[in-house]
């Protein structure tokens, strides 16, 4: 078991993890449970792991042709509960996506910027300061572009509306991260690129524009997480749609179900 003193960053997604269920994230980041992989966690790493391969590629190739060799690798190795699933229908879903027409338009229409280095900015580390907690807040943006708008790959089962990509606390993490480190040249404008599940592929664009006021709500927020962490109080919240057997993989220990 991990003690606190040991942690030395917070994540935005420990930050989620415990704002969905404070009990979760002890199992996860303090008693440090081995954990068993949702098939829909490892696959869209691996259609995130697959963009990005193609978007800093010279795109001679298509999207597909990334696909197998990064889903092979994803899945190597890997305790994944695949229930009534199989790997080979989540990688046949693979190819159904990433040989859409629409799907292809879209990625080819993603251009990212490089840093003084000439290096791709893709997976950019951020590291976000709050006053009154000790620890720094990290995170990883999936691309930024040429245009200066960070952006971030997502995989959904259903469509997103305007309404839920304006309210992701994601984005606002990230523009606060940037804002923090002196790069302003974005204008606290953010894009989320959302591949749709569905038989016929969809994918969506939405950008949105955050407002830097919102930093006090956001640092407000984070100070609560880190002052419920400190003090030790992990309830369950049953109330969260992730606490089913489905969905949390700690679900039959909080529940007492070990068999």
């Amino acid at each position: 078991m991990q003690k606190l003193s040991e942690i030395q960053h917070l994540s935005y997604s420990s930050i989620s993890a415990y704002l969905n269920c404070p009990r979760s994230w002890r199992y996860k980041y303090l008693e440090q449970i081995p954990t068993i992989a949702s098939p829909e966690l490892v696959f869209g790493s691996a259609i995130h792991n697959t963009i990005e391969s193609y978007i800093t590629s010279d795109r001679t190739k298509l999207p597909v042709t990334f696909w197998k060799p990064i889903w092979s690798k994803q899945i190597e190795g890997e305790q994944v509960a695949w229930g009534d699933s199989t790997p080979e229908q989540h990688f046949n879903n693979g190819v159904n996506i990433l040989s859409n027409d629409q799907v292809i338009y879209n990625l080819n229409t993603i251009l990212p910027g490089k840093d003084h280095m000439g290096k791709f900015l893709v997976e950019q580390k951020v590291e976000l300061h709050v006053p009154g907690v000790p620890l720094p807040i990290i995170g990883y943006i999936d691309v930024q572009t040429q245009d200066c708008v960070p952006g971030d790959f997502k995989t959904s089962s259903r469509s997103w509306t305007a309404d839920k990509a304006q309210n992701e606390t994601q984005s606002l993490f990230y523009l606060a991260a940037l804002n923090q480190a002196g790069i302003h040249e974005h204008l606290w404008r953010f894009r989320h690129y959302v591949i749709v599940k569905t038989k016929t592929p969809q994918f969506q664009i939405f950008e949105h524009v955050h407002k830097p006021e919102e930093i006090i709500w956001l640092f407000s927020m984070i100070k609560s997480v880190w002052k419920g962490i400190k003090s030790g109080v992990f309830p369950e919240n049953p109330g969260s749609w992730l606490c089913s057997e489905s969905w949390c993989s700690f679900y039959k220990i909080c529940r007492g179900k070990y068999s």
